[in-house]
């Protein structure tokens, strides 16, 4: 056993180039293996991260601040908030196509007459894209150029249906409270 000992010391004594690079090279290994480990077991104790997610539910104004016939756009929350006569509805503004953030405009379809394209006509309010009268208010899509009416039923672009009509309800402090979460009836109306 000695003389063992013996030869170890003499021979470790004289390093080659390659038992250095093999030594490295273990050594890297097991650095690199303690590391994964390290983050695999950090990864089992989830969740460490922070979401900075905006709450799917949130609450408005109240009612008396938005008139009838009113398109209120909360772009920092992507939702419109839109009353008219059966009562309110607010819209997910988050395009159908790829889910970029549609902007309101208040001529969203002149152009397209102007280029011969008829038959532009809203269901909801029953106006029609004319020459005479080619202007209708709307939201087009800054990424494909979808285009949307101010009740959200898409009618230009890639857009494959409208966008999401979510619930509203008035909370107990007499707010709007909207919930980005729970889609609703394109034909839902918040009385008030």
């Amino acid at each position: 056993m000695a003389a063992n000992f013996k030869r170890l010391m003499a021979d470790s004594r004289e390093m080659s180039r390659r038992s250095f690079f093999a030594m490295v090279g273990w050594g890297a290994f097991t650095v690199a293996s303690l590391a994964a480990l390290w983050e695999s077991l950090n990864f089992m104790n989830l969740p460490r991260t922070a979401l900075y997610e905006e709450p799917a539910a949130f609450k408005a104004g109240p009612p008396g601040d938005y008139g009838v016939g009113s398109t209120t756009v909360l772009t920092d929350k992507r939702v419109v908030i839109n009353r008219d006569p059966d009562g309110f509805y607010a819209i997910s503004l988050i395009c159908t196509h790829l889910g970029c953030t549609p902007r309101y405009f208040n001529d969203v379809t002149s152009d397209l007459v102007a280029k011969g394209i008829s038959g532009i006509k809203d269901p909801d309010t029953g106006l029609a894209a004319t020459p005479a009268n080619p202007a209708l208010v709307g939201f087009k899509c800054p990424c494909h150029g979808s285009r949307y009416f101010r009740d959200a039923v898409n009618f230009f672009g890639p857009a494959p249906r409208p966008m999401d009509r979510i619930h509203v309800e008035v909370a107990p402090d007499g707010k709007l409270f909207v919930d980005r979460s729970v889609i609703v009836d394109r034909h839902f109306r918040l009385k008030v």
